[in-house]
């Protein structure tokens, strides 16, 4: 009769000397110059600017240059609390476009002091509208200006032979927890007026075309808001216009629709690329109480199409720059 407990404890051993194998031949294969896992001493230890205070607006207005300024207080944040940064260095481009430097703002040791927490500081000179419009080489105005353009001011870190900045940064460092701070953009824009919020509408749904009977008529819900990206820059939570809800039970389309607010002129979006990749048309109109909005657009590719009036809580103080003539004008 075979004796059951020895067989368990021939397979138990016979085990074990296999896991032993196994350890043996990993260490054997390992490269001996290869580092196990990288510790803080090995990391890199970068530096990255801490903003304490604020004044002023990062905005260009076109119409009050004057007082379109903006500085911060800055701590620089690493394990010597700033001991090491040498330099901290400011350029600035327009629209995205090649960087400049800016005369006198390379700033050194000598220009740091150590704050009541230990880490070396310094209240950075406002940015003023009139030395970025120089160095652009650009006059701002509210005529000249187009939606959209805006300055942006680049900082650098020198530490220890290596310079950090926006390029080499972690997105963790500028979001709100951390409140660093490399690059500033400086919108030309005027404070908008726009109303932001919920707004009441009604759709109707053409999605056998223009020329068809409607599919669905006055559509309301879900709710649409309206709501600002940045400034100057708005757009509607839902561009179909419950009309996705309506007809697929789900989903908004986003991608690049929305409406830009310069200085009390409001420019549409005209042709966006929603978020399937599929190219829409509108056109707009805005009625004389300044309180309705007559929106139509189509996607062709699906042939979705929709007529839909927006209704603002109250009149609006903007003009729009690019609507339709009529009424009767808004539709394909």
């Amino acid at each position: 009769m075979l004796n059951i407990k020895k067989m368990i404890n021939s397979n138990n051993i016979i085990k074990a000397l296999i896991l032993g194998l196994l350890v043996m031949l990993a260490y054997s294969c390992a490269d001996p110059d290869e580092k196990p896992i990288l510790t803080f001493d090995d990391a890199l230890k970068g530096s990255y600017p801490r903003v304490t205070a604020t004044t002023g607006a990062a905005l260009v207005n076109p119409n009050d240059l004057a007082s379109s300024s903006f500085g911060y207080s800055v701590e620089f944040v690493d394990e010597t609390k700033g001991a090491d940064v040498t330099e901290y260095k400011f350029t600035m481009s327009y629209n995205g476009g090649s960087e400049v430097d800016m005369p006198g703002r390379t700033y050194t040791q000598a220009d740091f002091t150590k704050n009541a927490d230990g880490f070396m500081s310094m209240d950075v000179p406002a940015f003023t509208a009139t030395e970025m419009a120089g160095l652009a080489s650009v006059t701002i105005t509210s005529a000249n200006a187009d939606a959209g353009d805006y300055f942006t001011v680049h900082s650098y870190i020198s530490k220890g032979g290596m310079i950090f900045s926006n390029i080499n940064k972690s997105s963790t460092i500028t979001g709100p927890a951390f409140a660093g701070r490399f690059d500033t953009t400086f919108p030309v824009a005027c404070p908008s007026d726009m109303y932001l919020g919920e707004v009441a509408y009604s759709s109707d749904l053409y999605w056998g075309g223009f020329g068809a009977a409607a599919t669905a008529t006055g559509v309301s819900e879900p709710a649409v808001s309206v709501v600002e990206v940045s400034a100057g820059s708005f757009t509607f939570s839902d561009w179909s216009f419950g009309g996705y809800n309506a007809g697929y039970g789900c989903c908004t389309p986003s991608g690049d629709f929305g409406f830009s607010d310069l200085c009390g002129v409001v420019t549409f979006n005209k042709t966006a690329t929603d978020s399937y990749g599929d190219a829409w048309e509108l056109k707009f109109f805005m009625a004389a109480d300044n309180v309705t909005l007559t929106v139509a657009a189509t996607n062709p590719a699906w042939n979705e199409n929709a007529i839909t009036t927006v209704t603002f809580p109250s009149a609006q103080t903007w003009t729009c720059g690019n609507c339709e003539a009529s009424v009767a004008d808004v539709t394909f």
